[in-house]
């Protein structure tokens, strides 16, 4: 199943999952970045599985592509690390709150030298 969630509203959505399900009883194992040139709009896609049961969720939501920024839940769920500085890193999408967050993390040092993010559909390497 996928759900449509206001980026303002993805914090407290996480918060609710915690409290229903619990730390141990959820992971978010992808977030998958996607570049919407033609909306002028990054859609970002949770993928949460839920256990015991193994159900996998989407949890979707979009940012402006001239400004995409989004509170982080690494403080609230820090397994979230890897999949925020890769989004990051390829798409420039920034997880305000993230302490870690910084190019280079998935990207060699010539394309941060560029300031380019690779997955933007405009970006000629």
């Amino acid at each position: 199943k996928m759900y449509l969630v206001k980026s303002d509203d993805i914090k407290d959505l996480f918060r609710d999952l915690i409290k229903v399900y619990g730390y141990e009883n959820f992971y978010v194992s992808t977030i998958a970045g996607t570049d919407l040139i033609d909306e002028g709009k990054i859609r970002l896609d949770y993928f949460v599985v839920l256990l015991p049961d193994e159900v996998t969720v989407v949890f979707r939501t979009f940012l402006p592509r001239d400004k995409p920024e989004i509170d982080s839940l690494f403080d609230m769920i820090p397994g979230v690390l890897s999949g925020e500085c890769e989004t990051h890193d390829l798409l420039g999408v920034v997880f305000k709150g993230n302490p870690h967050i910084r190019r280079g993390f998935f990207v060699s040092k010539e394309i941060v030298e560029k300031g380019v993010y690779p997955l933007r559909k405009d970006v000629k390497l």
